[in-house]
């Protein structure tokens, strides 16, 4: 992983991750996932990561950036449970979905604590981050069944298959409830930040020369649907919503505003190794902010004029 992703907030908690070795070092891509490691536990799946200092306890986080953090929290929940063997996830994953439940708390909060104009938006915002929790912690819960499964013997109807069966159930409902939580906490982050900027800018930096595609693909990234791979020689793109160049990506890359993080990503076709997660830097992060509360993400539909009438003189009455 870069140290240019987006930062941890002062009070997220920092789980160790397993070092990702560079890609050039890296065997090559095995078709079976990889067997989830025997003795301890190791750590869980990271739902957040550190990186460059975050605004200080004097400055807490505006909640448009601690949203922001949320939907990439969400990324790298979901990309553990997608990439990593069941047993793995059924293993740890449920500790990594209790961490959302608590930011998703926390960015409740945040919103409520912030002197917003308190229009349906803004509640609206709110609400979603509190339903967002509610479906994490069903979806902690699968996963603690998922465990518990893994951990207890089972009956004899259930050995074999039946049994393995059962926990990749429980961690395909785990799945559904946290797949839209990128784009949930992005649309809440994009309301508040439109309220924000009612009175006063959201964000301390401003887009610059960033041409219309640029923007589309911080927000691809911010929603979590954009990853890179390398196919004969090349590195490629993918967006699971619209187009993705890899030139965009490698230019907001060089600016500074995205970070990709090595083989973090499921493959883009069954089998297939590792993709790199593009994720937003703290730089990134905030000019995203600044977009979002200038509406550049969510444009109301222009709407053709209507030409006037053309006025016709009545016909002359004849005397």
């Amino acid at each position: 992983m870069t140290d240019d992703v987006l930062f941890s907030l002062p009070d997220a908690p920092e789980p160790a991750a397993p070092a990702t070795p560079p890609r050039s070092e890296r065997a090559p891509p095995a078709v079976s996932a990889p067997v989830p490691p025997t003795g301890p536990d190791p750590a869980p799946p990271v739902a957040s990561a550190p990186a460059p200092p975050a605004p200080s306890a004097e400055q807490p986080p505006c909640p448009v950036i601690r949203l922001l953090a949320l939907a990439d929290q969400f990324t790298q929940h979901n990309d553990a449970l997608a990439r990593l063997r069941p047993a793995y996830g059924a293993a740890h994953g449920h500790a990594s979905a209790e961490v959302l439940v608590n930011a998703c708390t926390d960015a409740v909060q945040a919103i409520e604590e912030q002197p917003l104009p308190a229009t349906v938006a803004v509640k609206e915002a709110a609400i979603r981050i509190k339903q967002l929790a509610y479906l994490t912690a069903g979806s902690a819960r699968h996963l603690a069944a998922a465990k518990d499964l893994l951990s207890a013997p089972a009956p004899e109807a259930d050995q074999g298959r039946g049994g393995h069966q059962h926990i990749v159930r429980q961690i395909e409902l785990a799945q559904e409830l946290t797949a839209l939580g990128p784009a949930s906490a992005l649309e809440a982050a994009t309301a508040v930040a439109l309220a924000m900027n009612h009175r006063s800018h959201p964000g301390t930096m401003t887009a610059g020369r960033l041409t219309p595609i640029e923007r589309s693909t911080l927000n691809a990234t911010a929603r979590g649907h954009l990853a890179t791979s390398p196919s004969a020689g090349r590195e490629f793109a993918h967006s699971q919503t619209g187009t993705a160049h890899i030139e965009t990506v490698l230019g907001l890359e060089q600016q500074g505003l995205i970070a990709r993080e090595p083989a973090s990503a499921p493959p883009a076709a069954d089998g297939g190794p590792a993709q790199d997660r593009v994720r937003l830097t703290l730089r990134g992060a905030m000019i995203v902010a600044a977009q979002l509360g200038r509406g550049l993400y969510t444009p109301a539909p222009a709407s053709a004029a209507v030409p006037a009438s053309p006025v016709i003189p009545a016909p002359a009455q004849a005397r």
